[in-house]
């Protein structure tokens, strides 16, 4: 699954039709599934009104629902029921939902009180809540301890986690420690060893730009090539992490579709300065990077 980037107008409002066009071409180039407004999809810089008009939109388009993942985690747990539950009536079943991230240091009872109201408000057995563990960005893990009281509580409902912490350790032991449970890798880089250990498979940012490859490896990850395809992977995703993640996909597709809107990023985030983009446009260049064909 790729962590789809969002389309902006010059204006820096939501540009919808490319969004949705984006998460078609993705689909049609690699991908099982898109998870929209994560991380790189500048979830967290758009407003809650803002996300739910989105998924007003989003209901009218010919997207395949249950192959789309809505990124619904706020710091404060009405917000994220209120998502989800729009998430739920356009037909999307599955949210990812970061931990409430302002206040640092919580207590593993105070983050099980807050996940366990955003699943008993949302109240709908309907729901896949998956959680989302990124603590270079949150600084709020998830334990397995907590992990574990989760599933005991909610069984069916808890169903997997994205580890974007980039150690490959702990998404192998809870692979291992929580059978049935979805672990994704946050990094295509991981994709084939987490296949190996029992994991689901990979939510990636670059997965805009590497979808392509990524679904080669899935495809075929029990087969003899399975290595070269993976080692192929590795190269690109490195690669591409030398660069900020938002700016630097939206570079490389701006240069391939042609539009100049492609490079639109809200603030803090900035767009790569003209040196920076050619030297990325070049790395790619050097290990014979192609994307497929987008419209402008």
């Amino acid at each position: 699954m790729a962590a789809a980037l969002t389309a902006f107008k010059d204006d820096l409002s939501i540009d919808v039709d490319a969004t949705i066009a984006h998460a078609h071409w993705l689909l049609g180039n690699g991908c099982d599934g898109v998870l929209l407004f994560g991380t790189t999809g500048e979830g967290n810089s758009l407003s809650a009104a803002e996300r739910l008009d989105f998924m007003d939109a989003l209901a009218d388009s010919d997207l395949p629902m249950d192959k789309l993942m809505m990124g619904t985690g706020c710091c404060s747990f009405p917000e994220t029921v209120a998502l989800t539950q729009k998430s739920l009536q356009i037909g999307i079943d599955s949210v990812l939902m970061l931990p409430p991230f302002y206040y640092k240091s919580p207590s593993e009872d105070g983050l099980f009180a807050h996940f366990a109201r955003v699943v008993e408000d949302v109240a709908s057995a309907q729901a896949r809540f998956y959680l989302y563990h990124f603590p270079q960005m949150s600084a709020v893990p998830f334990s397995h301890d907590l992990i574990g009281r989760l599933l005991a509580a909610f069984p069916g409902q808890i169903c997997g986690l994205k580890d974007s912490s980039g150690d490959f350790e702990n998404m192998r032991a809870m692979a291992e420690k929580f059978p049935g449970f979805d672990v994704f890798a946050g990094t295509e880089r991981y994709l084939l060893d987490m296949l190996r250990a029992g994991g689901a498979g990979t939510i990636t940012a670059t997965g805009n730009v590497t979808s392509r490859l990524c679904g080669e490896v899935y495809a075929n990850w029990q087969g003899s090539d399975a290595d070269r395809l993976q080692d192929k992977l590795t190269e690109q995703r490195l690669a591409l992490q030398n660069y900020p993640a938002a700016a630097g996909l939206k570079e490389l597709l701006a240069r391939e579709s042609g539009r100049d809107g492609w490079r639109n990023l809200r603030p803090p985030f900035l767009p790569l300065a003209q040196d920076k983009a050619d030297q990325l446009a070049a790395d790619m260049a050097a290990i014979d990077f192609s994307l497929p064909k987008m419209a402008a």
